[in-house]
């Protein structure tokens, strides 16, 4: 899917979930969806501590590689993602 289409597909869930589109840009590129409303839930908690948008997304495309190359065994809820700060992990 093309950038561009793909934003425009975010933004439009954001619209239509009412939900921030940094979110839905999130969990859009996160390679585990389930319970999203924990994830949401997480998101508003860790909103202060997590770093940009664009940030925050490098190191959730970083982790989904590990994850699509079998590098680790268990792939983080969204939840447990945000709450452990695991974009500031090592890679």
């Amino acid at each position: 899917m093309g950038e561009v289409v793909k934003l425009k597909a975010i933004k439009e869930e954001a619209r239509q979930s009412s939900l921030p589109e940094d979110f839905c840009w999130f969990w859009s590129e996160y390679p585990r969806k389930e319970k999203k409303g924990d994830a949401f839930k997480a998101w508003k908690q860790t909103e202060n501590i997590r770093p940009q948008a664009e940030e925050l997304i490098a190191a959730v495309n970083k982790y989904a590689d590990k994850c699509r190359y079998k590098e680790i065994q268990y792939v983080m809820l969204p939840a447990t993602y945000l709450r452990s700060w695991a974009w500031a992990d090592e890679t």
